[in-house]
């Protein structure tokens, strides 16, 4: 831990608003693990949402631990992650019908294009492809087609999502328009911009290079990180059959709600 004088412990009710969300997140990913050891099916939908979910958990916690210690005004970033998983997340499970197929692309499609790099070892592409052959092997017979074409064909495209959705920005759009000015507030253009290097510094005028409090924006980070959250364990629970919508904007109205105009 960071020394006292380096270290600003969010307020009670940032503290409480976090861990709702952890624990509502945790708990979908426990349950959906627990559903899927009862099934004799190893879905890969259930193996690249899982390892989205643990991403997003994970990246909730880096972002409270940054603030803490005084560095909130790089959690942009990190923002920025938790909206690409949250967009992966809605790309796999947006169709029933496509999700398997989906979830091999983001899961398989790195191992394709090492597979096919000429700098890659002999023992490295046999590895590989013994994964994929792996992972092939999980589909049902209507993906496999779909699949053996996607290889076959396959060459590096800007996100692993396309064509079926061409940009993130896209998705938030069309199937999550409620975040969708989220995403344009921490989009590479903006994040990555002269703008971008100060949002989310309570001292735009003054910045400096040591850890600081910033309490203003820590309130900002700590609400945007929790909204997008608990939106990837919603889209992940649904998916999996799991998740209450009546609870889901029970949450939103009592945690999330009230943090606007703090």
């Amino acid at each position: 831990m960071a020394d006292e004088k380096s270290y600003w412990p969010i307020p009670k009710d940032l503290g409480t608003l976090h861990d709702v969300i952890i624990r509502y997140a945790v708990r979908i990913q426990a349950v959906a693990a627990a559903k899927q050891e009862k099934t004799a099916e190893g879905l890969i939908s259930h193996s690249a949402l899982f390892t989205l979910h643990r991403i997003g958990i994970v990246t909730h916690r880096s972002i409270r631990s940054l603030c803490e210690t005084g560095w909130t005004q790089v959690s942009p970033i990190l923002i920025r992650t938790l909206l690409d998983v949250l967009a992966s997340c809605y790309a796999i499970v947006s169709k029933y019908e496509d999700a398997e197929f989906m979830a091999f692309k983001f899961m398989c499609s790195y191992l394709i294009q090492a597979i096919r790099d000429p700098d890659t070892s002999d023992e490295l592409r046999k590895h590989n492809q013994e994964q994929l052959d792996k992972m092939r092997q999980q589909l049902k017979r209507e993906d496999i087609k779909r699949v053996d074409d996607f290889i076959a064909n396959f060459k590096p495209l800007p996100y692993w999502f396309c064509p079926q959705f061409l940009s993130p920005g896209r998705i938030f759009k069309d199937l999550i328009p409620r975040l969708f000015d989220m995403y344009r507030q921490f989009s590479g253009s903006t994040h990555g911009s002269f703008i971008g290097s100060v949002l989310f510094s309570d001292s735009p005028d003054a910045p400096g290079i040591d850890p600081q409090e910033n309490p203003a924006r820590t309130r900002n980070a700590i609400v945007a990180s929790s909204r997008l959250l608990l939106d990837i364990s919603f889209a992940r629970g649904q998916f999996d059959g799991i998740a209450d919508l009546a609870e889901y904007k029970e949450i939103v109205k009592t945690y999330i709600l009230p943090q606007k105009g703090k």
